[in-house]
This record gives structure tokens, sequence and C-alpha cells, in this order.
């Protein structure tokens, strides 16, 4: 169902005429002789006419081809195949083929064909003809166990063809292309001085036409083994210009390859999926009076392959991205549930496709391809997700999960070494994926088996497949689809090139940030024609428009709804709106476009204002509207909508206005009053009623970006949202703007930040805070309560969660949350919880509440949540975490990201130590364990004043179990939180590499602020680091008999490589964070054997005040002949506090510079100064892969591969130290292969800050670009690569044979 019914127009009954079904089949006739020009037609002995009520089909005796198309109608022809076919291509081979004469009966011929090199070996084939259409189909296919049939080419089969004789002959035709900045669409007449064509040309969407009849084709074709000009599905059909001896030239269309049995298939295509093509002639079928491509597109409707589920694209007005990742469940299934409700109470009940990423496993890329019985159960797990997929459902929410068919991790149940190849690393982040043999999965039935677990685990609301990464095409691809067609699934993609065919949705089209320019959607306008209202996967047009993916659930880091619903009506809505129904003109150019519609809908541009019109009436103008639209906005998802042909009707009408303000609108004549409601995230609220004029005309005014809704009479009854649905906790968001589900005591409020996040907020100086009874629960079992909560900022107050007499407390939020995937990341808001028994009634009193403060600290309380189970006390041994890291919180210094860290599950042997060279088990004990795979630089994770509380005065033992896989590529860290929010680190000390489990122990004496202890990542750490702890204890051994210092200490050089006899500036920052002044500061630096320093000014500091740093500085310098190696400097304060004396150390490590080249030297066989990647590292001799050294391909350009050269991804810059001793630098430069048609790149080479040489923006399609740069007396070189100005989306840029010419 389309967003609105309306009335068919005149426009509609011609096309009724136009393609309609067939008739009867009529007698069969000869053909009439073809005109002299017509080229090679055939004899009427050697043709036989099929007939339907629409067209005269004459068809070749001698092979099942059409020779000529007649419309009865008019008397129009059209020429097929115009040249015998005297060889089929069986599995690549061209054989002579021989043919029985046809069987006829009625509109359809038979035909049997033979191959006298292949005993045994036939092909059954039928012509038939149905209305305008008529298809070619293989109906049986013999062959023998000496020749099994796998492919079948018929080249130079055209099935239908124009020539330079017919007026008006012309093409049209397209390929699957992605890339924003050009169309694939090539357009073009046929006339005598058309060149012929040496070689056909492949395409995925033909059109052809004449001046009287216009003719699409479609075809199953499905190559198995695609490569080169048959890959991306871009020679599904293949069209050549060939000259005849009398000069004329005439451009054929044939279908492309078909499979009849894969590769490794165990049984070859039956019925529908036999090798079939169609072709639809037509006459003028959009009433322009002319005949054109357009005409074509509007026939190939009639004989396209649709998508399933497209029928429901217009209705799909919103798509939302659940995040869940890395075991943080910070969007656990009821929780969307009620993101859900407020979406559709904020709209009126605009239909919605929640994709849930991470519903598997421990959130997003994560045991894939476990499809089913491996549900995320820290979000809730199956039981919650199938509440949230049927009570979604009477919210008209759709629902779909994000899998992945091309990588496996072994943390996966389907995991083995059958299902992938190990010798081939696929994405890394969590851990590392392999590559899926997908043909053995596929031929296996493996494939089909995972989804149909899931299938049968899940409520039928779940129905959409967003298919990750999926980079194949071809049969393996079409098969995968059949596969999960057969059991009822719509697909979704990220690339709008990929399942072109199945297809709903394409994630990069529609995430505007999301990957560069040259991958979004697809650009053509003669697909988009055709399937404009059935697909999501176009870029931005001035009157369609586009979808567009604005986020608030976490992914890509999104958290603002007021962004999100800004999207919904700004963008999405009118999109919408025109899907609704399907384009039958397009006039563009010059810069003017007009689009015509069914239903009467008219798209324009007036006055630079994208404009609509519904029956003459207009209902956009610019950034305003007054659109009609069915659905009653119950929040039911049965729309129930009038059928109506004005421009209101019965239908309710979406009103908005970007700048606000009033504006006029025209709704007929005679027209009712109308109630208006504003839309708010609690529903409507009703502000008046307009009533039309005489002409038919009413008035809105409103407020800028705020959408209304109007209904004629007044609106049905809105259900009651039940925030909390099937969780323990009423309300658990503080969705309800009157907090019904809560009893709130002091000052309290639900509060709407301006993203739009809801939370309570407790305020003022008295005592405040909010509780509910909690009930069913279990008498006597274990439960989890928790809340994100966040004190204000700089300020104090106690505040404590209490659950079943059970409390955990905290007083300030010194820590910043990282987590991308949190609604709240950017503030301090972090997860508090309390383990606690239900009562034996099976309840639990549930509180947050605000002790009184004299500071008056704000505090927020949001999502709260109660889970069955509780974690040990004593031991944290990760077995029963509900949501995150247990006792830790993610690190970040203050940058929200998506970690590499997560709750690891045992799948022995794939997740141990020994498989596939793994130098570390992913889990010491038990089931679970807590790894760091490969992290982001910095503090990793850490404890909080409530998940570790250490007392000021206090001495505690940190213990825990652990493996580290490389020396030195982590610190364990001990630290405190400072009243103004910020943080210190006081110790760390390098974790040393142990590859079998072993104890970790360390003293930690509480002495400033709010201590914590954790884990960090060193900026320097080898590539491949990682980290695993269990079994994690902090035991408090009294009070602390030492004296410690309260500050910071930090070192810091100028550059990580020295420069050997020259003098570089080192500085030490001493921070105060005692109570009160220090005076006597005085700092000194210990150097390594040989090296100089000289104070680069005092070295005793003045007096420092509290939270006031000082800084002395020295002029170090390396000897000359200083060996080309990491060295450690190390300073120390001393100063007088407290009575005594306190000292702070810290170290630094540097190096000194790679000796410069002697000779001429490969770039990839030098050590460099410094690097840094878009992407991943550098990679020596390998273009960019993914984030880890070593999982690149080899270097290739162009379709030439490079043995050395380096491997980047734009923006990058490789600094190399050369002491003036080369001449010039050469390599041949481009887009790496492996991306495919996408990417555009710029490289440049800079001598001592001066830019040499600077290459022009290079695509991937451009051949290898030859770069020389003059490098006489340069010290340093940069060799840069960039974006080019279109972001680096795909911008793997390589450097192949990249060489130093230097030593004379």
């Amino acid at each position: 169902m389309s967003p609105r019914t309306r009335a068919a127009g005149a426009l509609i009954a011609a096309l009724a005429v136009l393609l309609a079904p067939a008739g009867p089949a009529t007698a069969v006739s000869p053909v009439p002789a073809a005109p002299a020009d017509a080229g090679a037609v055939l004899p009427a002995a050697a043709t036989v006419t099929l007939r339907s009520a629409r067209l005269d089909v004459a068809v070749a005796r001698d092979f099942p081809r059409v020779v000529s198309y007649t419309d009865r109608g008019t008397g129009a022809r059209l020429l097929g195949s115009t040249r015998p076919v005297t060889e089929v291509v069986l599995n690549g081979t061209p054989h002579p083929v021989r043919v029985k004469a046809p069987t006829v009966r009625g509109a359809s011929a038979r035909y049997t064909l033979a191959f006298p090199e292949l005993p045994g070996v036939e092909l059954d084939a039928v012509l038939s003809v149905a209305g305008r259409a008529v298809t070619f189909r293989v109906t049986a296919v013999r062959d023998t166990e000496a020749f099994r049939v796998s492919t079948l080419d018929i080249p130079g089969h055209d099935l239908v063809s124009v020539g330079s004789t017919e007026p008006g002959a012309a093409t049209a035709f397209t390929r699957l292309d992605p890339d924003s900045t050009r169309t694939a669409d090539v357009f073009g007449t046929v006339t005598d001085a058309t060149p012929a064509e040496p070689a056909a040309t492949g395409a995925s969407y033909a059109l052809v036409n004449t001046d009287r009849l216009a003719a699409a084709v479609e075809s199953n074709s499905s190559y198995d083994k695609p490569a080169g000009p048959t890959g991306g599905d871009d020679a599904r059909f293949w069209h050549q210009a060939r000259r005849a001896e009398d000069g004329s030239v005439r451009v054929g269309v044939w279908s492309g390859q078909w499979t009849y049995r894969g590769a490794g298939a165990p049984e070859p295509e039956r019925g529908a999926d036999l090798p079939w093509a169609k072709v639809v002639v037509t006459p003028d079928a959009n009433g322009d009076r002319k005949t054109d491509w357009q005409d074509g597109a509007v026939a190939f409707r009639k004989i396209g392959v649709r998508a399933p589920g497209s029928e429901a694209t217009p209705d799909r007005v919103i798509t939302h991205i659940p995040f869940n990742f890395a075991s943080q469940a910070t969007h656990p299934f009821l929780r969307t549930l009620d993101d859900v409700k407020r979406i559709s109470l904020a709209t009126d009940g605009l239909g919605q496709l929640a994709v849930l990423k991470g519903y598997g496993a421990e959130g997003h890329d994560s045991a894939h391809p476990d499809y089913g019985g491996n549900h995320n159960q820290r979000a809730g797990g199956l039981k919650d997700l199938n509440a949230l997929l049927k009570a979604g459902k009477e919210w008209g929410a759709g629902f779909g999960v994000h899998v992945n068919a091309t990588e496996s991790y072994p943390e996966a149940r389907a995991f083995d070494e059958s299902l992938v190849d190990k010798t081939k690393p696929g994405w890394n982040w969590l851990n590392q994926s392999y590559y899926i043999d997908q043909r053995r999965d596929l031929d296996s039935g493996d494939l089909a088996r995972r989804f149909r677990q899931l299938r049968q685990e899940t409520d039928r609301n779940l129905d959409f497949l967003y298919i990750d990464v999926y980079y194949t095409h071809g049969w393996i691809a079409d098969e995968t689809m059949r596969a999960v067609r057969a059991q009822g699934w719509n697909v979704g993609t990220e690339w709008a090139d990929k399942f072109e065919r199945d297809s709903l949705w394409s994630h990069w089209a529609n995430d505007l940030d999301y990957g560069g320019a040259t991958n979004k959607g697809l650009n053509s306008r003669i697909i988009r024609f055709i399937r404009n209202g059935e697909k999501d996967v176009w870029n931005d047009h001035p009157v369609l428009g586009q979808t567009a993916l604005e986020d608030f659930e976490g992914w890509t880091g999104e958290n603002d709804f007021t962004a999100f619903t800004a999207n919904v009506w700004e963008r999405n809505l009118p999109a919408k709106y025109l899907q609704g129904e399907e384009i039958v003109r397009w006039e563009e150019g010059s810069g003017d476009t007009d689009i015509t519609f069914t239903g009467g809908v008219r798209g324009t541009v007036e006055d630079g204002r994208r404009t609509f019109y519904e029956h003459g009436r207009k209902v956009l103008d610019g950034d305003r509207y007054l659109l009609p639209w069915d659905g009653d906005g119950d929040g039911d998802g049965d729309g129930g909508g009038a059928a109506g042909g004005a421009a209101s009707g019965g239908r309710k009408l979406y009103h908005y206005n970007k700048g606000g303000g009033a504006s006029r609108w025209q709704v007929g004549a005679g027209s009712g009053p109308y109630t208006v409601y504003r839309l708010t995230d609690n529903g409507r609220v009703r502000t008046g009623t307009v009533r039309p004029d005489a002409e038919g005309r009413i008035t809105l005014t409103a407020e800028a970006g705020q959408a209304y809704v109007l209904y004629p009479g007044r609106a049905p009854a809105q259900s009651a949202p039940r925030w909390g649905e099937a969780t323990p906790v009423a309300d658990p968001g503080f969705n309800d703007a009157r907090l019904t589900g809560w009893t709130a005591t002091g000052t309290v409020a639900r509060d709407t930040d301006e993203l739009g996040r809801n939370s309570a907020l407790l305020s003022g100086s008295a005592p405040a805070g909010v509780r509910q009874k909690i009930t069913g629960l279990r008498p006597g079992k274990r439960y989890t309560a928790s809340a994100w909560i966040e004190v204000e900022p700089g300020k104090s107050r106690e505040t404590r969660l209490t659950a079943g007499g059970r409390t955990d407390a905290l007083e300030r939020s010194p820590v910043v949350n990282t987590i991308g995937a949190s609604d709240w990341h950017g503030t301090r808001m972090q997860r508090v919880k309390v383990g606690f028994t239900a009562s034996a009634r099976g309840t639990a009193e549930l509180a947050v509440s605000a002790a009184g403060s004299s500071s008056g600290a704000r505090v927020r309380v949001d999502d709260l949540r109660v889970v069955a189970g509780a974690p040990k006390e004593e031991t944290e041994d990760f077995e029963a975490v509900d949501q995150g890291w247990g006792p830790f919180v993610k690190g970040g210094e203050g940058r929200a990201n998506d970690p590499r860290t997560h709750l690891a599950r045992r799948n022995a042997p794939y997740t141990q130590a020994g498989w596939n060279g793994k130098a570390v088990d992913d889990v010491l004990a038990g089931e679970w364990s807590l790894k760091s795979h490969e992290e982001n630089a910095g503090l990793v994770y850490r404890t909080a004043p409530w998940t570790a509380p250490m007392r000021t005065g206090h001495r505690y033992r940190v213990e825990y179990a652990y493996q580290s896989s490389h020396p030195g590529a982590y610190e364990w860290v001990t630290g405190y939180d400072r009243a103004d929010g910020s943080s210190a680190e006081i110790r760390r000390t390098p974790v040393p590499e142990q590859r079998s489990t072993t104890r970790f122990g360390e003293t930690v004496d509480a002495a400033c602020g709010d201590t914590f202890t954790g884990l960090r990542k060193r900026a320097d750490a080898p590539e491949g680091a990682d980290f695993v702890l269990d079994e994690f204890t902090v035991t408090d051994l009294g009070p602390s008999p030492a004296t410690l210092a309260c500050g910071t200490l930090a070192l810091s050089a100028p550059t990580a490589a020295l420069e050997p006899g020259r003098p570089h500036r080192v500085t030490a920052a001493y921070t105060n964070d005692e109570p009160s002044a220090v005076s006597g500061v005085r700092a000194a630096l210990t150097l390594p054997a040989g090296w100089t320093a000289e104070p680069a000014g005092p070295v005793g500091l003045p007096a420092v005040q509290p939270g006031a740093t000082a800084t002395a500085a020295w002029q170090v310098t390396p000897p000359a002949d200083a060996a080309y190696r990491t060295y450690e400097l190390r300073a120390e304060v001393r100063y007088g506090a407290g009575g005594g004396e306190r000292v702070l150390t810290a170290t630094a490590p540097v190096r000194t510079l790679p000796p410069p080249p002697t000779a001429d030297a490969w770039a990839s066989d030098l050590d460099w100064a410094s690097a840094s990647s878009g992407w991943g590292p550098v990679e020596r001799d390998r273009s960019n892969g993914g984030t880890a050294a070593g999982d690149g391909s080899p270097l290739r350009i162009g379709g030439t591969e490079y043995a050395k050269g380096l491997g980047t991804h734009a923006p990058a810059t490789v600094r190399y130290y050369l002491g003036g001793r080369c001449a010039s630098f050469t390599a041949e430069v481009g887009v790496d292969d492996s991306q495919g048609s996408r990417g555009t790149v710029r490289f440049s080479v800079l001598a001592d800050g001066e830019r040499k040489v600077l290459s022009p923006a290079l695509t991937n399609a451009a051949p290898a670009w030859s770069l020389s740069a003059d490098l006489t007396g340069a010290q340093y070189v940069e060799l840069v690569a960039d974006d080019s100005g279109d972001g680096n989306g795909n911008d793997h840029a390589d450097w192949g044979g990249a060489r130093f010419h230097c030593g004379g």
C-alpha cells in the first residue's frame, strides 16, 4: 500500500490499456515482409508468428529468436534478431547448435537445441507472448556425466534491436554505479554515423526505442564467476552496434550469462530459476505524445524483477539503528521498544524500520554468522527481542537485524575451519574475523540453515536482513538471495550496487556522513525513473530528494533526537510522499526539472524552490508543506487512511514550516473544519481548529521546526504507550512528561535537553528523589538494578541507588562517558549498579535519591533497569555481568568512540592460544574474560568510586589474572580524580609479555581525590597487542602508612625521534594537587650516558598554587654518534608539604632518528621518522587493509601488481629523514584495485616542507600515475596522500615501487 490512495486519472487509464495482460492466444500467421532497409529479416517461410491481443511476434524457425515485434494497434514495428545464431556457449566454450523445428501451440513456440559435439546434451526452450511481453525461457536441460552444463551464453542473440534506418532510433543503457559524482547512464541515438563496436558492452538496464515503439528487456542472467567486465552485475545485458553491408548501423541487445549449475552446487536450477529473458514493447506509455526511453521504462515495470517488500517502501518513512556494541548493551531491546513508541507518538504513527545492530552475542560485529541461537543476553536475550518485535508492530514498526555473510568471528558457535579460510583475515575490531568460503557455505545449505534458525526463533515482525560488507556479485549472491527469499526475508545492504534486485535500502546511500562521495547511492536517472518508489538507494535530487539516516541511538555516535525528528520532516517525509506514486515523465535540462507521477502528482522547481502539486493544488513549497497522508495515527500500525482524489479528501495532513510563521494552503472548497495538533514525543497536543474559506484555503501559523498534523474533524484516540512494557520498571527512561510511573519527593522534573534526551532531574538544596515498587520478581532470586546517573560536573552531592534494601552511592561524577554507542556520551552519565535479592513476595523498592546539598548540585537520572542475576561481590569473574565491563568504565581521554574491548566468550579451540597463531587466550577461566584487542592508545578502562571505592588514607591490594601478547604494550595505571572533574595518573606499571595465565598484584595507597586503577594502551605499542583480564579483586588493607605526593609530573619531548648532535627542548610539567600552595619545588633530569642537557630556564620553580602547573625545560642533545634505538629520559621534582618531603617522577621514551640512506633504497625497506594513516597502519609492500599491520592485500593499481611500495589510506603522511643524501624519489601512485570503482586520492611529496610534486585527483578507474620529485639537499621528506576534498571513503592510497635515489 502506498501512503496515500489517489483516484486514477486519464493517464492511468492509458497505461492500463497499453500494458494490459494478453487476451486469448490467436492463430499463427506468417510475418509480413520487412522493408529493404530494416535489416536481415527472414523470409516468411522461415518464421512463424505468435500473437497476443497487443502484439504480433515473428519468431525464427532456426533458433528461438524473435525476428520482429508488431504493435497490433498501430502497425508499428521493432526488430529483434537480424542475424542467425549458430553457436551456444556452454561452460565458457562455443559449441555449434542444431535446432529441431519448433512446435507451435497458441502463443508459444517450443524448440529443442542439440549439440553435435556433445552427445546427449540438449536444451528445451520456449518463446511466448502475453500482452506486450515476450519471454524466452529454457524449460529443460539434459546433460550427461561426461558433460555437465554449468553456464549458458548466447552471444548475439538479440532480444531487440534498433537501427539507423528507423526514424528516432535511440538507446538508453546504464550500470550500477554508486559514485555520486557521476552517472553511468548512456543515452544515444542510432544513425549511420554511429561507430560500429568491435566488442559488446555490458549494461545492467537496457532500453531502446524508435519514434513509434519503445522496448525494455529483463533477464535472470547470473554469472557463476563474474570478473572484469562481467563483475558488479555490469553485464546483465550486452549491447553492440554493428554496421551492415548497406552502411546502416543496428544496435542489438541480448542477455548476459545464465548459470544452470553453480560450481559445487549439489543440484542445478529448476523451475522459475531456469534461464529466461523478457522483452516488453509499447507505444507512447506516458501520454506525452512521443515515444522515447521513458515509455520503455514505464513498460519495464510489467516485466522487471521487483524486490520483495518493495510495495511497503513508501510507508517506511523512518529508518533508525538502535546500536549495541562491545558488551555495553546501551540499547536493550525493551529500551528500543520505548524509543519506537516515542518515534511513533512524535510522528503520529509514521511507518518505521528499526535495524538492530548488535542483536546477537556481545553486540555489533560479534559472533557472526550466528544469526540465531546466540542473541544478545545483555540486551535482554531472545525473550525481550520477541517482546520488542510483537509490541513494536502495534506501533507501526517493522524490524531488521544486521548480519554478515562475508566474515566470521572465532567466538561464533558456527565458526570452524570449514566455514572460513583461516589464511584470509577480514575485519579486525573486537576480534580478528576471517573470510567465509561463501560458495561452500551456500552449497552445503549451512547458510540457509542459520537464517532458518533465526526465522524459527523470532516473531514474524522481524523480516528484514541488513546484509553488511557483502562484496560478491553473480551466482553466489543471487543464490544467497533465493535462499533468504524462500524464508520470507526482505533485504538491505551496505552498498547501493549490491543485491540490486532484492535490496530495499542501502546504508551508505542513506547515511550521508558515512563513506565518501564515490560510494553513495545510485545516480542513475534510468533506474530511479523505474524504481524510485521501490527502494531507498538514491542520492539527493532537487525534486525527488532522498531519505537519510540521522540517528539518535548511538550508531556512529549520533545521539540527537531533535536532529533525528528534523530529518524526518525535512528530508524523509517529502521524499516518501513522492515515492507513493510512480514516475511517468521526467523532463530535465538547462537547470529545469519537472517530474510527473501517477495519481495527479507533480514535482518541479519554481524560482529555485522545490515544489509539489497534487491535482493542481500546491502541497509543498520549499521547506514548508501541507502534505496529505493516509493513516489514522493511533499508533496501531493499521493505517486506516481514507481514499480520495483531492488534495485533502478525508486524509490527515502533515504541516511543517522550517522557518515558522504563517502560510496559506488550498484544501478544496466545501471541506470541513480541521483540528490542528502539535506533535510531541508524548503524542498529539490540540492547538486549535481551522476552517477553509470560500475558496477552499486555510491559513496555518507554525513554530519554526515544529511539526503538526491536521485531521478532518477530530483525531482518533491515541494508544497509551505503557512505557517500560515487559520490563519490571514502569517508565524506566522518564519518557512520560508527567512521570506517572514514579513517586517523586523534593524538586523533580522530567527534563528534555537540547538533544531531545529525556531524564529525571533532581534539583534544589533539599533532598530529592524518585521511587517505585517493583513487582513480579521471583522470590529469593538475585537481581541487578542499575541506572545512568550524573551529579552536576564540578559539584558534589551524595546520590544513592537503592534496590531491595541494597545501596550503591556516589558523590561526584568524575568520569566522562566516552561510549560512542551511548546516548549520553560527552556527559558524565555513568551506569551505577547494585545487586539485591527479591523479597519473599517477589517485590523490591527501587529508588534514586539525592541528599540535601547546599551546593544545589543537579542530579540527572535515566534508564533504570532490573535484570535477573548478579555478579559475585568479592571477585569479578565476568560470569554474571548484566551489561558493561563489570567494575570498569570505558576510558578514552574524553573522546567518544567505539572501543576494542569486550567480554570474550570461550569457543575452544578457536578463541584460545595456539589456534592459527593466536598468542594469548581470549578466556582465562570459566566462560568469560575481559579482552582488549589491539586497543586504541590511551586509557582503555578504569574503576570508578561507585564500582571499586577506595577511601582516602587507606591502602589497597589490586590483583587479577591476565595474559598479555606483547611486552610493554599496556600499562596498569593508578590515578585519582580531582574535585574540578579532571584526573591524574600517578603510576604506570608496564605489563610484561605473558602468554600463559599469571597473577598481577600491586599495592595502591589512596591519598588524593577519588582513587582509581585501570588499563592504558601505550601509543608506541606494537601492532596486534592483546590484553586479557579475569578474576579482578580490590582488597582493603586498612590505613596506609605511606605519605604520598598529591600532584603529577609529565615529561615530554618535541618529537618521538630526536636527531643526534642537535639540541631538542624537553619539558617537565608539575601540577600541584595538594590542598595548599607548595614552594621550593626543585626539578632534575636524568639522561642516558653521553647525552647532555642545558637548562632552558629556571629548574627551581616558584610557589605553585593548588591546581596550578609549573614547567621546567632543558635543551637535550643526543651524541652525534648515538645508536638508532629507544632511550629513556627521567625527570624528578621534590618539594615540601605537610611537614615532609614529597617526590614525583616521570619518564618519557624517545628514539633517535633512523640513519639516512646511503644508496638507492625502497621506501618500504627504510624506517620512517613518523607515519600516520587515515585508516589502519601504513603497510610495507602491501595495500592498506584493516586496522592491523600486515592485513592488506598485494599492492595493485590498474591491474599492475607491485612487489615493493607503501600502502596507506588518506589522509596519510609518511616522514623520512634523508640527511641531504638523496637526489630524487619515484613511485607509481593510485587507488588500490581492492576498492572496486571507488576512492579518490591526490598524492604529493614535500621536501623540508616545500611541495615538490602534486598529482591530479586519481580515481580507482585511473591507471597508476608516475610520480617523480627532486629531493636534492633535503633533510626530511614527507609522502602525503589526501582525500582530494570528497571524503576519505575507500581512499586506499598506494605508493607502488616507491624508491629513494641516494648516494650519488
